[in-house]
């Protein structure tokens, strides 16, 4: 597992799209990887001019942290509105 979160982050470039896939990718990863261990909690940070930092804690002590730009947020949210 560690490896393919890893892996994302290395992946994560600039590019919004790619970023979120990478983004999503890797927290389904560690929520099929963790769930079992319990109720996991979430976490996001204030907006800031960079953007968010969004953690989930596993009871087993292991945490999964990205942070999110405001270009991804923003596509994203064109995004799910062009799907409504």
């Amino acid at each position: 597992m560690a490896a393919g979160l890893e892996e994302a982050r290395l992946v994560c470039g600039r590019y919004g799209r790619t970023r979120l896939v990478n983004l999503l990718a890797g927290l389904e990863e560690f929520v099929h990887d963790h769930r079992l261990h319990g109720t996991l909690t979430g976490r996001v940070t204030e907006t800031a001019w960079n953007g968010y930092l969004l953690t989930i804690a596993c009871p087993c002590g292991v945490t999964f942290e990205r942070s999110v730009t405001l270009e991804d947020a923003e596509l994203d949210l064109l995004r799910a509105a062009r799907l409504n």
